[in-house]
């Protein structure tokens, strides 16, 4: 049996309520530009539910405002000639040219990000808005190399650690950079890549580390940190520009 949603409004604030068969905890979960999601199962009360919100009132509060703050950190970027994107850590100027080639494609130099467009594709003074699919190839060139990176450095860490993933997946997530199940499986977001490689490599450890511990455990800490020395100062850094990966999630 599926779920359900439900829509409804507590305090000026929008609020899904996901039914699930089977679950059997009260939760929820805060997104920027998103309504307030809370999973529970199929026959909580609605009282139930306005009352858990309401203890968590001052929690929500506070961590909205945090992400106004980031949002003022980090403005929404528009996919366009001009903007600066990061790549590995570097914010890059996008900047289109014009090519006699049949397809879009990305190239990148150490301050720049190149988008190329047939010359039978553009005219004078079109925006990028009307150009999709080039749009498209600029993220998929960020998932590309992202794969490509990440997979090297999963094989470099793995023989270095010596604990090895049954198996390595790539996904898309705004807020989890990484899991392992327990059979083994790495999942990687492959957004990552807009990072500086010591994130990339500290979110490899941190996914590998739980090979060996799949707690958060002062042992499991301990593996991380024989790896990753600095580990806090890294974490700090991605918690605090998260944003940063936002505009690959825009659709045109």
């Amino acid at each position: 049996m599926s779920g359900s949603i439900e829509l409804f409004d507590f305090a000026n604030w929008a609020v899904e309520l996901h039914r699930k068969p089977f679950r059997r905890s009260l939760s929820i979960y805060l997104y920027p530009n998103r309504p307030i999601k809370v999973v529970t199962n199929k026959i909580t009360s609605q009282k139930t539910v306005l009352d858990f919100l309401a203890a968590k009132r001052e929690w929500i509060e506070k961590n909205f405002i945090k992400f106004d703050a980031m949002a003022e950190l980090y403005p929404k970027k528009t996919i366009k000639a001009g903007e600066k994107f990061p790549f590995l850590g570097v914010e890059r100027e996008l900047k289109v040219v014009i090519t006699l080639g049949k397809k879009s494609f990305v190239s990148l130099s150490d301050e720049q990000l190149f988008l190329h467009i047939p010359k039978d594709q553009w005219e004078a003074n079109t925006s990028l808005e009307h150009h999709p699919k080039a749009i498209a190839e600029f993220r998929a060139f960020y998932k590309r190399e992202a794969i490509k990176l990440l997979s090297q450095k999963v094989n470099h860490w793995a023989n270095i650690m010596k604990l090895y993933p049954s198996q390595l997946k790539f996904r898309e997530q705004k807020t989890r950079w990484g899991s392992c199940s327990s059979r083994k499986v790495l999942n990687l977001n492959w957004r990552l890549i807009v990072f500086s490689e010591e994130v990339m490599d500290y979110v490899v450890v941190h996914e590998l580390a739980h090979l060996k511990h799949m707690d958060h455990s002062p042992k499991f800490w301990g593996v991380v940190e024989e790896f990753i020395p600095d580990y806090p100062r890294i974490v700090k850094t991605l918690k605090s520009s998260q944003n940063l990966t936002d505009f690959l999630s825009q659709r045109s």
